[in-house]
């Protein structure tokens, strides 16, 4: 018997790479100036796949496992969900500074301004909510059944 597996990942965004690219290039053209081209290349290689090493260790994962919800390394049963909220920018944006609750679960990524709160029931539990950056909040909804 198998169980049906819904997985979103969120990975950096296109203009986030285009920035960071950037800023390596500029410093590849500085090392290039003061010193020579070998120098530069390799440092410019070198920095890129740093950069996508953290891109892959910073991705984040939500996936519906069965009868679970795991996000990142937290999971918690569908059960003890009492509704998952979709929040677009300003929503989110109020509620990860200002209105954010300090025994909160947080998975959040600078680059993604969407996300979701999960509300939860779980008496044996103090974490009143999870929230967590992700662009696919309407189909985790969809498919928690919240």
């Amino acid at each position: 018997m198998s169980k049906k597996v819904n997985r979103w990942r969120d990975s950096w965004s296109i203009s986030l790479w285009l920035f960071l690219t950037f800023m390596n290039g500029s410093f590849a053209l500085a090392l290039w100036g003061a010193f020579d081209t070998r120098t530069a290349v390799i440092d410019f290689l070198a920095t890129q796949f740093i950069l996508l090493t953290l891109s892959e260790r910073t991705l984040l994962e939500i996936r519906i496992e069965g009868d679970w919800l795991y996000a990142g390394k937290a999971k918690i049963e569908v059960k003890y969900i009492s509704s998952i909220k979709v929040l677009h920018k300003a929503e989110m944006a109020v509620l990860r500074t200002r209105d954010a609750d300090p025994d909160a679960y947080l998975d959040l990524r600078f680059w993604v301004s969407d996300g979701i709160k999960i509300e939860l029931n779980d008496k044996r539990d103090y974490t009143p909510y999870w929230l967590i950056s992700t662009r696919a909040g309407a189909a985790i909804k969809a498919a928690a059944g919240k």
